[in-house]
């Protein structure tokens, strides 16, 4: 059988691809055009019981729609291909054992959702937003260092003890909020070992999710030395896991130190205490140790 082509089908063809081609385009780049959404940041909100608001939130994780967009360091912009009425979500992100290379939404945050109209190539403002704990947060254990009688207790190795201080120059202050003291240890000699250990014990609870698992201790925290944090696991030993050493800060910082691994992984433990260890280093100045504003949290 034989092609016939004429000189008329040729110039069909020609005129098809073409209005199919600007079809395509006109479709193509209307879909192309972006809106875009700035958050400006993320702070917390906390009642009575759940202790200071002081947080490290540094991302948000944005959903349009329930899509996900991304993970955006804050101050954040960026581009959604999307318009008209949406429902945007945003996770408060957290750096995972105050890794920068580990950015999660923190399991214990509520999410924020702010209602917009998306419009091609217009910016979406989203001011200062605030989040809070989930309902069914467990506090475990609050110490903010207000009572003389706090709860944390030297092990039987440690040459160091804390102690209370008020020394406004020294104290981890947050906006609005009139915290007295923090917690001090002083080491002088590199012989000399700092060791201390919760007070209490505390038992966490197994489900049917790592999510729903999570254990995590925040803390306020200054130092010129390393702190090996950790969990003491009793059960048919009683052992030190340790879990994260702190690097120096000259500054206070905050920290979201994740133990469900650790604990997840110790399924015949009977309960648990946190600890926190640290040595003077070898030719360094003396060391100190600030911390406060310890929360430990679960499900």
């Amino acid at each position: 059988m034989k092609l016939t082509i004429t000189l008329k089908s040729i110039q069909y063809a020609f005129l098809l691809s073409g209005l199919t081609a600007f079809i395509s385009c006109q479709k193509t780049s209307e879909l192309d055009i972006p809106s875009y959404i700035s958050i400006d940041s993320i702070g917390l909100t906390v009642t009575g019981d759940q202790g200071t608001a002081s947080n490290k939130i540094v991302d948000a994780w944005v959903y349009t729609d329930n899509d996900l967009e991304g993970a955006f360091e804050l101050p954040a912009k960026f581009p959604v291909l999307k318009s008209g009425a949406s429902q945007i979500t945003i996770m408060p992100g957290i750096k995972l054992n105050g890794m920068s290379e580990t950015r999660v939404a923190y399991p214990f945050f509520n999410p924020i959702t702010v209602p917009a109209t998306l419009t091609h190539e217009v910016e979406t403002k989203i001011n200062t937003k605030f989040t809070t704990y989930k309902a069914n947060t467990v506090f475990a254990w609050i110490e903010n260092f207000e009572d003389p009688n706090f709860s944390l207790d030297p092990t039987s190795i440690s040459d160091i003890s804390f102690t209370r201080i008020g020394d406004p120059a020294l104290l981890s202050l947050y906006p609005g909020e009139g915290n007295s003291f923090a917690a001090r240890a002083f080491i002088q000699s590199d012989t000399l070992l700092f060791e201390c250990e919760s007070h209490d014990d505390f038992i966490f609870p197994a489900h049917s999710s790592d999510l729903e698992s999570s254990v995590f201790l925040e803390l306020n925290y200054k130092t010129n030395c390393p702190i090996t944090v950790g969990l003491v696991v009793y059960g048919a030993q009683t052992v030190q896991k340790p879990v994260i050493v702190i690097n120096p800060s000259k500054v206070w910082n905050k920290i979201y130190i994740n133990f469900t691994p650790t604990v997840l992984s110790n399924t015949t433990a009977t309960k648990y205490k946190v600890y926190l260890k640290a040595q003077k280093e070898a030719d360094g100045p003396d060391a100190e140790i600030l911390i406060d504003n310890i929360k430990l949290l679960h499900f």
